[in-house]
């Protein structure tokens, strides 16, 4: 199994970032494509970062994204997103739920897979 083929493929919408939920008509999304490259929307901004995941661990980023602005609350939520993935260190995936942890083992993104059918 390659570092990266348990995610490799997959594009996801995030549902919850830390304690926040995103709205359900946010654009937001991550896919986590072959050769450990990430790429997502935040709602405003493209986002860039390559990715690690082996064995239920995961390291992503350093997170990079255009630079266009918007409201202030996707632009928090954008910056929250960033943050998750970058502090992500474990994860769980449950059929087309999964959820990413900080090293201290609290979730900080929870995602829905988008691409399962």
């Amino acid at each position: 199994m390659t570092a990266a083929s348990q995610l490799q493929g997959s594009e996801w919408k995030p549902l919850r970032i830390g304690d926040d939920a995103v709205p359900e008509e946010s654009s937001a999304f991550v896919q986590f494509q072959s050769k450990g490259r990430l790429i997502g929307h935040s709602g405003c901004n493209r986002m860039f970062a390559e990715y690690e995941s082996r064995d239920g661990q995961i390291f992503i980023g350093p997170v990079a994204a255009t630079r266009m602005a918007c409201a202030d609350s996707v632009m928090a939520r954008e910056a929250a997103l960033a943050a998750a993935l970058e502090n992500a260190r474990t994860y769980r995936r449950d059929g087309i739920q999964l959820v990413l942890f900080d090293s201290m083992g609290q979730p900080i993104l929870e995602l829905r897979q988008t691409d399962w059918d």
